[in-house]
């Protein structure tokens, strides 16, 4: 009788994973996308089209473009959200996509706590138009969408394109969707996001090394209005390395540069210094 009944309970199981829904085990990574140059940017429309072989992606970006906002949030006034039909047609299912009149860091909270109903995966910000190499990561609304993600310990990539004539997209997004498959598959340790900057044109290779110690240069021109008023207007040029042991290097000589970049900011050290001070 004994036996009978273990017989009994395995038919059970096998009947019950037989019935299972399909794919039940096999449920496809979601992935959310932003950026800063807005929803319809020629690199987030690149980045995709390889996302969505990788799985269910959500659109959610700036109706306009933010570039330099930092992780600036929008605060003082409604979101304003519409959702409209994909930009980009494929043959994978597709997500939704909302434009948001928001800064990205805001775009991409927002779809966190009230626009998708699960946590994503994994959440990609880009391809920017223009490198976010040296201390531009802090200035970057690109970089500001990924750490919001890293923030709630979810992996993020931010990626970014320097800036040439053709300023074709498809070879950078292709790495990119490599790497997010990468990430998806082994992850990331957490309270960690991927700066990603591609070159312009061929790529010779890939290169990890951490961001430049350099800042860009700032240069403003003086002028005065017709109204004798005086004004400045910014030129800009991107952080310069002539070494291949940071992002501002290798992208300079052909390669793309992936830095890790942790969002705890601590100086252990320096803590340890002020503490014998005794402040009081």
């Amino acid at each position: 009788m004994r036996r009978r009944w273990r017989v009994h309970a395995w038919s059970v199981v096998l009947i019950l994973a037989l019935a299972a829904p399909a794919g039940a085990q096999e449920r496809r990574p979601r992935i959310l996308l932003s950026d800063d140059d807005g929803i319809a940017a020629a690199g987030l429309l690149a980045v995709y089209a390889e996302l969505v072989k990788l799985g269910d992606v959500t659109v959610a970006a700036p109706a306009e473009n933010q570039s330099g906002v930092g992780h600036g949030v929008t605060y003082a006034e409604p979101l304003m959200v519409r959702e409209i039909e994909p930009l980009v047609k494929t043959d994978a299912p597709a997500g939704k996509w909302y434009r948001i009149a928001a800064r990205p860091a805001s775009c991409v909270r927002l779809a966190l706590t009230s626009l998708l109903t699960e946590k994503p995966d994994l959440v990609v910000s880009g391809i920017n138009r223009g490198e976010n190499t040296g201390y531009v990561v802090y200035m970057s609304g690109t970089l500001g969408a990924a750490r919001e993600a890293a923030f709630d310990g979810i992996p993020s990539i931010a990626a970014s394109q320097v800036i040439g004539p053709a300023m074709d997209f498809k070879p950078g997004a292709a790495f990119v969707g490599r790497l997010a498959a990468d990430v998806l598959r082994r992850g990331v340790p957490k309270g960690t996001l991927l700066s990603v900057n591609i070159p312009e044109g061929e790529i010779k290779g890939v290169k990890v090394v951490p961001h430049a110690l350099t800042e860009g240069v700032n240069t403003y021109e003086r002028g005065v209005n017709p109204r004798k008023e005086t004004y400045f207007w910014n030129s800009w040029a991107e952080p310069f390395s002539e070494t291949l042991d940071n992002d501002a290097g290798a992208v300079r000589h052909g390669y793309i540069a992936v830095t890790p970049i942790r969002i705890d900011v601590n100086d252990a050290a320096a803590q340890k210094e002020l503490e014998g001070w005794n402040l009081k």
